[in-house]
C-alpha cells in the first residue's frame, strides 16, 4: 500500500464512528423534528435539507480544520511525506464529501416517503419533491457544496499554520472563496429546495468546483513544505 493510500484509509477509520454518531444523531434528531411538524402543522419544507444538509457542510469544514491542526504532524511523525499526506487527505475528502452527499440527497427521500405515508397524500406544493429525474440534480447542487467546506476549512487552518495568527487572519478571506461561491450560486431556498442563482447551473457548478479546486492548490502550496514544529518535552 503507497503511503498516500495509507493516509487515505487511516483517516477514513479515524473519522467512521465519529460520522457514525454525527449521522445517528441527525436521523433521531430530524426524525423527532419531523414528526412534531407533521402533528402541528403541514410539512411545507424539508427538516432533513435545511437541518442535516446544513450540518454536513459545517462538520466537514471542521475536518478540513482538524487536517492540518492535528493530522499532518501526526502523520508526518510517523515519517510519511508532506506530499503523501496532501494526496491521502484529499482522496479521503473527496470520499467524503460524495459519501455525505449521497447520504443528504437520500435522506431526503426517505424523509418524502415517510411524510407522504403519514399524510396518505401528496405533500403540499411548498415541499421540495425529489424524484428520480431530480435526483441527480441534487446530489450534483449538494456535493460542491459539501466540498468547498472542506476546503475552505483547510485552506485556512493552512494560512494559520503556515504563517502564524496576524497574517492567518488575512489569509481568512481567500480561504473562504468556495464556501461563499458555493452559497451564492448552489444554494436553498427557505424551503430546503436547492436553487441555482444568477447563472445557468452547469456555469454555476463549473464555477463553484474551479474555486474549490483553486483553494485547494493554495492549500497545497502552503503546507507542501511548511516546518512541522516538535511537540513539547521533544
Amino acid at each position: 500500500m503507497t503511503e498516500s493510500r495509507l493516509v487515505a484509509t487511516s483517516l477514513l477509520w479515524i473519522y467512521r464512528p465519529v460520522g457514525l454518531w454525527f449521522w445517528s444523531l441527525m436521523i433521531f434528531g430530524v426524525a423527532i423534528g419531523v414528526g412534531v411538524i407533521v402533528t402541528v402543522t403541514e410539512p411545507r419544507f424539508s427538516l432533513w435539507l435545511l437541518v442535516a444538509g446544513s450540518a454536513a457542510k459545517y462538520w466537514l469544514s471542521v475536518v478540513g480544520v482538524l487536517l492540518v491542526s492535528t493530522h499532518l504532524r501526526q502523520f508526518v511523525a510517523t515519517g510519511v511525506t508532506r506530499r503523501a499526506f496532501l494526496a491521502g487527505s484529499a482522496v479521503f475528502g473527496l470520499a467524503a464529501a460524495w459519501l455525505f452527499t449521497l447520504i443528504v440527497t437520500t435522506g431526503h427521500g426517505i424523509e418524502q416517503s415517510l411524510l407522504t405515508l403519514t399524510r396518505h397524500g401528496p405533500l403540499p406544493a411548498d415541499y421540495p419533491l425529489l424524484s428520480a429525474g431530480s435526483a441527480a440534480s441534487e446530489f450534483f447542487h449538494v456535493l460542491p457544496g459539501e466540498l468547498a467546506f472542506l476546503v475552505s476549512g483547510a485552506a485556512i487552518a493552512a494560512g494559520f499554520y503556515r504563517f502564524g495568527p496576524l497574517p492567518g487572519l488575512l489569509l481568512i478571506l481567500p480561504g473562504l472563496v468556495p464556501a461563499l461561491v458555493a452559497e451564492l450560486l448552489l444554494g436553498r431556498g427557505q424551503h430546503g429546495e436547492p436553487l441555482t442563482r444568477f447563472l445557468p447551473f452547469g456555469l454555476a457548478l463549473t464555477l463553484s468546483l474551479l474555486a474549490t479546486a483553486l483553494a485547494a492548490a493554495m492549500y497545497q502550496r502552503k503546507l507542501r513544505d511548511v516546518a512541522i514544529p516538535r511537540p513539547a518535552g521533544q
